[in-house]
């Protein structure tokens, strides 16, 4: 496959590069411009995953696979499943059975339970790998892909989801809403460090006799990856399609011929039927005309749809207080094509909805040369398959044997394939309003008229809301640039003002110290308190315990403590400390403990004990060199500068703190341009000390006033910069000047 260019699209307002930017890969490995084999591989921040991965129903073997071989499946993350239909979940068996895929897979439940069904089906109808069976019915599934056993290991690897559960895995996040399509479709939202994409897959807006039409989500994502079959076409309203459905048929069998209606087993053939049904329970002259669904699988297929009868419209669900609606009074199940009475006219539905084989394709063989038969398409006909080829209505059909025949029946389409129209697919478009859209399952020509014409819409809305629109094709990579979310949730957070009203609190919340942890492309910071709790750490405390020789007396131990730490507080013996009899306790800063006890001999011995944490080892240092250095001059300490002594002390009234400010101020402005100075008159402060500075042709006066038991810096002058300057210089002397102001929250 040749590679084609890839398609840069810049997210956000501005194209220019910018720091802490991902790309966004996005590639069609099936199902670009083109309807079949439907996957799509997404790739951010070193996680990918995979949506869908169908067959082609007009291609055989390897090639009607998607292009799993581009890709290093060992490192896909996830599969995500969005319904039952073979052009997107009948190559997950391969996927999970022949390649390195190690990923985990996701669906609902009604779509395993249905893929179940479907793929064994379609295992049994599709010709083996050798080609020789004529009868449509191999053993070996499409050209040897995979068999039974395959399926079934496959289907013991799926995880199982309801719709809207939220699940997360690896940093990736995802949920589901309803589809409408088939019985257990889904869309799936996925998000991926803070980038928010949605999958349409194939996905339905109207309502019809048993599905709900589909969810439209509230949370505006930044891609939306769509489905474009239709391209710009309009349906015609259900009512008008069924009436011509029914008329078709009736007028084939009224004129003596049989009518063949191609259907999978399982998704629209159970609406087609419902419509039957209630068309020949109204028409007493119809009666006499049998209708067949074709199916081995019927019996199982019932039983399917009374199991997830929940997932259906209201509708059917009032219908089964009374009567199982999908227990048809004029519909007969068909179990071999060989017991069929064709010799009048009559009704079949079987399968595959394509003609690619199986009874299907034998049952058109057999009718196809006869003007009085018909054949009505009631599903959506993929490139490469007869039922796409007889929608021309050519002359000759070639035959399953190889043989060339006339085809003289009559041949109508019916839509009843529950994919959008364009004005469905533009109101889902208004309706979530993305960023980017990404087209995909679409025939070239339908996909580029889609793209054209919502960009011809989307130019009508405000020029800072129009997404981006892109139609790649198979392998085509598609690139979109986001700024990486640098937040973080706060747990455990404070609020500064606890009168704030609820409106602005989460405006103003902060967390004052605590852990930033990344983990699965999401940050949070936890509060200390919070981590052992609410984090996904293991939160474990180190006990350390010191012992030291104390030469000094405990006196002047505790005289250097309170001179060194704001906060000290008196602390108690315990039990398995030490030995010797206990003398003094404290408690330093909240975190380290340190108790002095007599020994024999009349040795002393300096016992601290904390947990190991930054602030905690700190003091313990501090509190030990305290120890060892009191040791051999405490008398010295007690008479030294003013680092150890208190400027608000009885013993000095703040003499020290002030001789240290001037002292300060000389040293910076030189001693001739400090001078003591007097207060101005009417000032009632408590002053230490005040001076005069100059400074060229600007002065200020300075000091120390006392507060209290505190001492505050006061400056004034008409020169911004000098008092700014001057304020900066006397705080940062204050500083040295008292106890550390530490504590276990700081």
């Amino acid at each position: 496959m040749a590679e084609p260019p890839p398609v840069q699209v810049v997210a956000g307002a501005t194209q220019a590069p910018q720091p802490m930017e991902d790309t966004l890969q996005i590639t069609p490995l099936g199902g670009g411009k083109e309807v079949g084999r439907s996957c799509h591989l997404l790739e951010f921040r070193g996680r990918s995953v995979l949506l869908d991965c169908g067959i082609h129903p007009g291609r055989s073997g390897l090639d009607a696979l998607p292009f799993l071989d581009t890709v290093d499946l060992s490192t896909v993350d996830l599969l995500l499943v969005s319904h039952f239909h073979i052009d997107h979940a009948a190559g997950v068996p391969y996927l999970t059975e022949k390649t390195g895929f190690k990923g985990r897979i996701f669906m609902t439940h009604a779509t395993r339970a249905v893929m179940r069904l479907l793929l064994s089906d379609y295992i049994r109808l599709l010709p083996s790998g050798d080609g020789r069976k004529q009868g449509g019915e191999g053993s070996g599934g499409r050209d040897g892909l995979y068999d039974e056993a395959d399926l079934a290991n496959c289907c013991d690897k799926v995880e199982l989801v309801d719709f809207h559960q939220v699940v997360e895995h690896n940093g990736i996040r995802f949920w589901s809403y309803n589809a409408g399509h088939v019985l257990g479709a889904a869309m799936f939202y996925i998000e991926i460090g803070g980038v928010r994409l949605l999958y349409t897959g194939d996905y339905s807006m109207e309502e019809d006799r048993h599905l709900v039409p589909a969810e439209v989500p509230s949370l505006e994502p930044h891609v939306l990856i769509m489905e474009s079959t239709y391209g710009t076409q309009k349906h015609e309203s259900r009512d008008v399609r069924e009436a011509l459905f029914t008329s078709t048929i009736e007028r084939i069998v009224q004129r003596g011929g049989r009518c063949l209606i191609p259907a999978f087993a399982l998704g629209r053939a159970q609406e087609l039927l419902l419509i039957l049904d209630e068309y020949w329970k109204e028409r007493e002259d119809l009666h006499r005309i049998p209708v067949f669904y074709a199916s081995k699988m019927a019996t199982r297929a019932l039983r399917v749809y009374q199991t997830y009868i929940n997932m259906m419209n209201q509708h059917v669900r009032d219908q089964m207080d009374v009567a199982n609606p999908f227990r048809f009074a004029h519909v007969q199940n068909l179990n071999s094509v060989d017991d069929l009475d064709d010799t009048g006219p009559c009704v079949v539905m079987a399968a595959p909805g394509m003609l690619q084989s199986g009874v299907s394709r034998r049952l058109f063989d057999k009718w196809a040369s006869s003007e009085r038969n018909g054949v009505v398409i009631a599903g959506y006909s993929v490139e490469g398959t007869l039922a796409k080829q007889i929608l021309s209505e050519p002359d000759e059909v070639r035959t399953m044997d190889g043989r060339v025949q006339a085809r003289r029946c009559t041949v109508v389409s019916v839509s009843f394939s529950a994919h959008v129209d364009f004005f469905q697919n533009f109101s889902f478009v208004e309706a979530t309003r993305p960023d980017n859209i990404v087209l995909v399952h679409g025939e070239k020509n339908e996909m580029d008229r889609l793209k054209g014409k919502l960009v011809q819409e989307t130019n009508k809305w405000p020029s800072d809301r129009r997404p981006t629109v892109s139609s790649p094709e198979n392998g085509q990579l598609v690139k979109m640039k986001f700024q990486r979310d640098r937040r973080a949730a706060c747990v455990g957070a404070t609020w500064d003002d606890d009168q704030m009203s609820d409106v602005d609190k989460p405006k103003r919340r902060r967390v004052q110290a605590g852990v930033l942890v990344r983990r699965d492309l999401r940050t949070t910071l936890y509060a200390d308190d919070e981590l052992r709790d609410s984090s996904p750490l293991a939160v474990t405390a180190l006990a350390q315990t010191v012992r030291l020789r104390l030469s000094c007396g405990v006196d002047g131990l505790d005289f250097l403590l309170r001179q060194t730490f704001a906060d000290v507080q008196e602390g108690t013996a315990t039990d398995d400390e030490c030995d010797g009899a206990f003398e003094k306790g404290w408690v330093i800063c909240g975190a380290v403990r340190a108790s002095v006890y007599g020994l024999e001999a009349g040795e002393k011995e300096l016992t601290l004990n904390w947990n190991a944490a930054p602030l905690g080892d700190a003091v313990a240092d501090a509190t030990a060199c305290l120890a060892l250095h009191a040791a051999t001059s405490v008398p010295a300490l007690r008479n030294a500068g003013p680092c150890c002594a208190p400027p608000a002390t009885q013993r000095d009234g703040g003499a020290a703190a002030a001789a240290l400010v001037r002292d300060a101020l000389s040293d910076s402005f030189g001693e001739e341009n400090v001078t003591d100075c007097e207060p101005a008159d009417g000032d009632e402060q408590e002053y230490i000390c005040l001076m005069k500075v100059v400074l060229d042709e600007q002065s200020a006066t300075c000091g120390l006033v006392r507060e209290g038991s505190e001492l505050r810096a006061d400056v004034a002058s008409d020169d911004d910069a000098l008092r700014r300057r001057l304020r900066k210089l006397l705080e940062r002397t204050l500083s040295v000047c008292v106890p550390i102001p530490t504590s276990s929250g700081g």
